[in-house]
């Protein structure tokens, strides 16, 4: 095609360059930031390749300080894997202003930067959704709201591969139509990172606007980590709006017209526009989320599954491994009362494992207490007496229901007693059961007398009276 003056236009001069190059060609049309030179951009590389050194390492040390204290705080790694994509980026863009010709360079230096970005999106939105489990509790473990998470995260992942491949195949095609296709796929991906980033915002301020609806408002907030849930919500805020600004600019000029080589640059594509909308933001959010300490603020027990698991550290008996990390060796060790003899009728998971004997079971069993409890003899499997919580509703005024049954657990002959909480998630209650870490299947001599025991377990659960054979 010619120009006005009957020359080549500049499609067709950016062309010819490329086909003059020859495999892989180098790109025929600017893109932000354009192909970095000695100065200014190798002194700029310099120095973000030092700050994300020193973002990447501060993250480490938080991974490994917290695994050594037995909290297991995986966002950390994956920050210190975006560290080390900026980290690979920026040594990428050096070497390529000291050998401009060279695509190979180029193109690994494109994909580092394509690549790494997304990882501060998830990171977010696994902030975002454990604000919105916490606030709403019962909301927030719905499945349509479980499924959407990983249905998103699953579609990002699948974008980030089609833009690398579109991307890197693009170097190596001269063929229009397929360079218009690489193009959509890149519009696509800007579009669908410029969503994710903002997305935090629009949930977060829906769920503190549904907060105040009157059957909402009184519900307990499952609180988790330290801080409070204000600042929480504000580190979230504030960090997607940061990143929804760099991820805008970069989706705005994807929808731009071209602008081919051997054109001037606009102000839009500059190297200012890409180190401040790139590396600047980015950094600045991952030193943000260091000093105010994510791995505190946001940090939830391993395990945790289902309203309410948020808070108070509750440890689930269903998740193998957890123990010990949560309540140390000698809990971690201890035996749950009546644990291996579950009846296959049971409606209650008396599990230390994920396979529980119950087949019906419907409670998930987790957390200590180091209160006693007042129970009926060998509640869970050695007597058919029901827990607390389950007993039946029907008054009593017999007496010697605590004779027949057992009053308390150290009436039964259990030591160093303690309660493990449960959720039922069909009653929508907490419900509690005695373990210890010894016990003594034998009723003692000593306390084979009616023990009128009152504990807060058992306060508004009127005591069963014995079946009428």
């Amino acid at each position: 095609m010619s120009g006005p003056g009957g020359g080549l236009s500049p499609a067709d001069i950016a062309h010819q360059i490329a086909e003059d190059h020859g495999p892989p060609y180098p790109p025929q049309e600017q893109a932000l930031g354009g192909i970095p030179s000695k100065l200014p951009d190798a002194p700029i590389c310099a120095v973000f390749l030092f700050l994300f050194i020193l973002a990447g390492a501060g993250h480490m040390f938080l991974l490994k300080y917290n695994a050594r204290k037995g909290r297991k705080f995986i966002i950390c790694g994956m920050l210190f894997g975006f560290c080390f994509t900026r980290i690979f980026a920026n040594t990428c863009r050096i070497a390529w202003s000291f050998y401009p010709r060279n695509v190979r360079i180029g193109i690994a230096a494109t994909v580092a930067v394509y690549a790494g970005i997304i990882l501060l999106f998830l990171a977010n939105l696994f902030f975002t959704q454990r604000i919105i489990r916490a606030q709403h509790p019962h909301f927030g473990w719905t499945k349509p709201f479980s499924i959407a998470f990983p249905a998103l995260f699953v579609l990002i992942v699948a974008t980030i591969l089609s833009l690398i491949v579109g991307v890197i195949y693009s170097f190596f095609t001269l063929n229009e139509t397929t360079q218009v296709a690489v193009h959509y796929i890149q519009v696509y991906g800007e579009t669908l990172y410029a969503i994710c980033a903002f997305l935090p915002i629009p949930m977060i301020l829906a769920s503190i606007i549904a907060r105040r609806h009157p059957n909402i408002r009184n519900t307990r907030v499952d609180k988790f980590g330290s801080g409070s849930m204000r600042t929480k919500v504000i580190i979230v805020l504030v960090s997607a709006t940061a990143l929804s600004v760099g991820a805008a600019w970069r989706c705005a000029t994807t929808y731009l017209p071209f602008t081919y080589t051997g054109q001037a640059a606009p102000w839009y594509l500059s190297k200012t526009c890409f180190y401040i909308f790139n590396f600047t933001i980015e950094w600045c959010v991952v030193a943000f989320w260091f000093i105010m300490r994510i791995d505190k603020r946001f940090y939830i027990p391993n395990g945790a599954k289902g309203p309410f698991s948020y808070g108070g550290g509750f440890t689930f008996a269903g998740e193998p491994g957890n123990e010990k990390i949560a309540l140390g060796n000698r809990d971690s060790m201890r035996r749950l009362v009546g644990s291996q003899a579950s009846g296959f009728n049971s409606r209650v998971s008396w599990g230390g494992s994920r396979h529980s004997m119950a087949r019906d079971s419907r409670v998930s069993w987790g957390g200590i207490s180091r209160e006693d409890v007042s129970a009926g003899w060998a509640e869970d499997g050695i007597h058919q007496v029901p827990y607390a919580p389950y007993a039946s509703p029907h008054e009593t005024n017999s007496a010697e229901t605590f004779d027949q049954f057992g009053g308390t657990a150290a009436d039964v002959g259990i030591s160093g007693t303690e309660a493990e909480m449960g959720w039922d998630p069909k009653s929508g209650r907490w419900a509690l059961r005695p373990i210890a870490s010894s016990m003594s299947l034998q009723r003692p001599a000593s306390t084979y007398t009616p023990v009128p025991a009152k504990s807060p377990v058992r306060e508004g659960f009127p005591d069963r009276a014995p079946d009428k054979v």
